[in-house]
């Protein structure tokens, strides 16, 4: 019954739209000299904030359709996904009028995956909208059975589809009472982050009853519009260039979504850093810290934030490409966010925490000793900085790339009172914890929580001792680097200009960057789940991976907590 009132309402939308007359709109002249200095207090705005791993009730919820409690979806364009699966989500299109259902491959990926689907749906002619395809369409993506989030007439506020607002908000409405007919859709109402400066993103809302999610598309581009000659001016208004920083880019539709008091779960729809341009590749010193920024900071920032879409592709016509296929370091740091547990990787699923500032955390539970930590940094027009760490005035630990993580050894401290500081670039900030039993809180004592047991490696049924205890992350056990080559008769080198670990045994030459998620044996590339990381000025590194490449055998004992190498 439900489908046929549905339709009956589109049959009659149809007629009233065929009579009501078109009716010419002027967007007025905005104050160029105010907006430019909103930009630019916005651009030069610092975040300086120490952040941890919070409960996911911690974070905010709408209870909107579809709205995970906490944490937030992270997908790609489906067929360039591959290399990257499993991913929460799939990107993948409609186009005008044009399709009666998804394209291959998309379509057997969604239906074969446990995934949920951001459906862009590109309308470039308001006027060409026909509401008994679009019925029919959305009866189709329905039948998939998956959450499917419906982003109709995306981008208006720099298309020609927002010329006349009016009319952009009848049709948005008409779709999303279609939409709203079918359990498995959700509606999103989705502009670009900043699209033409005259259009401000009230004039096209199109009302709380008519959306489910707002999203954005928001992409960082070294040049506006492919100018390499970019004034300063157009370098501010459109965040470009030196402010071309995603936690930038969204601030404008976060304060219209403050002033308007819209309480909606956000996606970023659509997005990405780019990685070329008409003029060849950006450097990798200008795309990794933006990349990082895009996929660290935003979610870290903006809890409210649920979805993020990696726009993994390029379009020839664009000025601006952001594949990652062909970028390395590009796709190392995609999988490094992706693995990180912050990421949302299945319908219906849940990251493993949430990011909340340190001081409103809570009691944070040690893993294996250590509690990690990690500093919101965003220093206007300085994208390589170093956050140092101070425990009770001491150096402690430097991180020097987003998001600043350090892994703070607790075992090492006496219950009680203890200081933090992190400093960076002429920025300090200090906090007070407690620790108590194997957990701390930041602010107020902690509940007590028994230290975990600690992780043990044994080589050939020997213990090995090590000045820097073995710790847990994303499942995998990491060890100080010279300890366990040294012990298994590699002879080890560091190259510091590189940030890199050498280790030679046997005719096998393993090679292993700091912070990448790979390391070379004999010249081949094998792909790590964890990186290796600086903690307390020791390399570590995944120890069944280094053991294995030396030809070693490596077990798990989970209740004695042991990592068993047998050589």
């Amino acid at each position: 019954m439900k489908r046929k009132i549905t339709a009956f309402a589109v049959f009659i939308t149809m007629l009233l739209s065929a009579v009501s007359p078109a009716l010419a709109f002027s967007f007025p002249e905005p104050d160029w000299g105010a907006l430019l200095r909103e930009r630019e207090q916005m651009v030069s705005q610092t975040d300086f904030e120490l952040y941890a791993e919070g409960c996911i009730q911690s974070a905010p919820y709408y209870g909107a359709k579809f709205e995970p409690r906490g944490g937030a979806y992270i997908g790609m364009i489906a067929e360039t996904s591959e290399e990257f699966a499993p991913l929460g989500c799939y990107l993948t299109y409609i186009d005008n009028m044009n399709q009666d259902d998804l394209y291959y491959p998309a379509n057997r990926m969604i239906e074969d995956d446990n995934v949920v689907a951001m459906v862009g749906w590109t309308i470039s002619d308001l006027d060409s909208v026909n509401y008994g395809t679009v019925y029919s369409v959305l009866e189709r993506l329905n039948s998939y059975g998956k959450p499917m989030f419906i982003r109709f007439a995306n981008e208006m506020n720099e298309s020609s589809i927002g010329l006349d607002p009016d009319k952009y908000i009848r049709v948005f409405r008409t779709v999303a009472d279609i939409a709203h007919g079918f359990p498995n859709l959700a509606v999103v109402w989705s502009p670009m982050d900043i699209g033409s400066l005259d259009r401000p993103f009230g004039y096209f809302y199109p009302g709380d009853e008519y959306v489910d999610w707002v999203g954005l598309s928001s992409y960082s581009m070294m040049y506006f519009l492919g100018n390499p000659d970019t004034t300063y001016k157009d370098s501010v208004y459109f965040m470009t260039g030196d402010y071309a920083w995603a936690t930038n880019k969204v601030k404008p539709f976060m304060n219209f979504l403050s002033a308007n008091n819209i309480n909606k779960p956000i996606m970023i729809s659509e997005g990405g850093v780019a990685t070329n341009t008409n003029f060849g590749p950006t450097p990798q010193n200008w795309t990794a810290p933006r990349m990082r920024n895009f996929l660290w900071s935003l979610v870290m920032k903006y809890p409210q934030i649920k979805m993020v879409n990696y726009f993994n592709t390029h379009r020839a016509n664009e000025t601006s490409r952001y594949d990652i296929n062909d970028y390395p370091y590009a796709r190392e740091i995609f999988k490094e966010a992706e693995n990180s547990g912050a990421y949302i990787r299945e319908a219906g699923g849940q990251p493993d925490f949430v990011f909340q500032p340190a001081n409103g955390a809570g009691t944070l539970a040690a893993k294996n000793g250590f509690v990690k930590l990690y500093t919101l940094a965003h220093i206007p027009k300085q994208p390589d900085i170093t956050v140092n760490y101070y425990i009770d005035g001491g150096w402690t630990h430097s991180a020097s790339q987003i998001p600043y993580i350090y892994n703070l050894n607790i075992s090492a401290l006496a219950d009680g009172a203890h200081s933090l500081k992190i400093s960076a670039a002429g920025n300090e900030k200090s906090y007070t914890f407690y620790k108590r039993g194997g957990a701390i809180a930041f602010g107020a004592e902690p509940e007590y929580v028994p230290a975990a047991p600690e992780i043990s490696v044994t080589l050939n049924g020997s213990k090995i001792t090590f000045d820097q205890p073995p710790i847990m992350d994303n499942d995998r056990v990491l060890v100080p680097m010279r300890k366990i080559f040294e012990a298994l008769g590699a002879d080890v080198y560091w190259d510091d200009a590189e940030q890199t670990a050498i280790a030679e045994r046997g005719g096998k030459t393993i090679i292993i960057p700091i912070g990448k998620n790979y390391m070379t044996v004999n010249g081949s590339r094998v792909t790590l789940d964890v990186p290796a990381q600086l903690i307390n000025n020791r390399t570590l590194v995944p120890a069944r991976a280094v053991s294995e490449a030396l030809g070693c055998a490596v077990d798990w004992n989970d209740p004695a907590q042991t990592v068993i190498i047998t050589d």
